[in-house]
């Protein structure tokens, strides 16, 4: 029995509340070492009458480990818990201090999930189980309306797509591909951003306020999630939080203004003037990418300003959800309030065909 290769830790990935009253419990062990892997787990004050033996099962193998699975359904929503590795007829416990030959005479130094808070238990949303995504380029999808192309855009399919030309897709040509979309079998789109930018691909937002005019209008948007949820087609929109654009006002203003710009702590400057010194900005970036500012998502007017752009778009046109860009480097404090600001705006709104609509988060 290779106890080297043995691995388990509380909570995480490890030991995590799957719903309201069911924990999974999972286990690492050396590849085809072990022939049976169980946990025994009960309730610490009453240990004696809830203690169980339960089975684990091979969720899957890599080159090297085999790993385990169980569920585990606490009566009273709290577990101690412990394992039983089995290599044939040789046995081992093993506890959080260690590992044993003998089964543990008392819960005291097991491994434990105090309690299953519920509100502490994410719940994904059913339709997301099921979805089949089709993410869209709106500037590279369909051209439908020429008289919102940008300056210098191309005519469609004249020349090999770059990171800097644009050929006037919009919402509009996306509109009229819906029957397209629809025959492919999809029932969820992800756009990646239409707020106004400067680039192509928009990730270098301007104003969190307002779609980019090369894809249409509120209206234009409003109209395409209504035609989509008739076809039982979701729409989530790209959240670019972690960073704005080089041309975003506040961010302009810090360039203007410097020390007396009252948007300086929008921002992570760690030097002024702003500037590019050999290739690194003197302010924090997506990447070093002087286009894309880092906000500062623990100032409170920042988080105002963001968590009212996603409130907007929510009540204004019906979106079904916010896909996170970059959403690891922004803080878990400032996500935590986001969720409940979206699942507040989507309180009591019916999904046109499936009833109440639940938001995703997709990082």
């Amino acid at each position: 029995m290779f106890l080297e290769a043995i691995y388990h830790r509380p909570r995480k990935n490890w030991s995590y509340a799957y719903d309201g009253r069911t924990v999974h419990i999972r286990i690492r062990t050396k590849k085809d070492d072990m022939t049976e892997v169980f946990v025994l787990a009960g309730d610490k004050y009453l240990w004696e009458g809830t203690m169980e033996y339960i089975p684990m099962y091979k969720l899957s193998s890599d080159e090297l480990f085999d790993y385990w699975e169980c569920e585990a359904r606490p009566p009273y929503r709290r577990l101690k818990y412990g394992f039983l590795l089995q290599q044939g007829r040789e046995k081992r416990w093993m506890t959080e201090y260690g590992f044993q030959t003998e089964p543990p005479a008392n819960p005291d130094r097991l491994f434990e999930y105090p309690f299953i808070n519920p509100v502490d238990v994410f719940e994904t949303p059913e339709w997301v189980k099921d979805a089949v995504f089709y993410q869209i380029f709106p500037e590279r999808f369909a051209n439908g309306d020429p008289s919102n192309d940008p300056k210098g855009a191309l005519p469609w399919g004249s020349t090999e797509p770059t990171p800097a030309n644009f050929f006037g897709g919009d919402l509009q040509g996306v509109i009229d591909h819906l029957d397209y979309l629809s025959e492919l079998g999809i029932n969820a789109i992800y756009f990646t951003p239409l707020f106004k930018a400067t680039t192509n691909h928009k990730y270098d937002t301007e104003d969190y306020m307002m779609l980019d005019p090369q894809f249409g209008d509120k209206d234009t948007l409003k109209k395409l999630v209504d035609l989509c949820h008739e076809r039982g087609i979701r729409v989530l929109l790209d959240a670019v939080f972690n960073h704005s654009g080089r041309t975003f006002a506040p961010f302009v203003d810090v360039q203007k203004n410097g020390e007396n710009s009252k948007y300086k702590d929008w921002f992570h400057v760690r030097s002024l003037p702003l500037e590019v010194v050999d290739g690194i900005p003197t302010y924090d970036t997506f990447a070093f990418e002087p286009l894309m500012p880092k906000l500062n998502t623990e100032n409170p007017e920042v988080k105002e300003y963001l968590l009212k752009a996603a409130e907007y778009w929510i009540k204004e046109t019906g979106i079904d959800g916010w896909r996170l860009d970059v959403a690891n480097e922004v803080s878990h404090q400032f996500w935590r309030e986001f969720r409940q600001v979206v699942k507040k705006s989507q309180a009591g709104r019916l999904h046109p065909r499936r009833g109440l609509a639940r938001i995703v988060h997709l990082a």
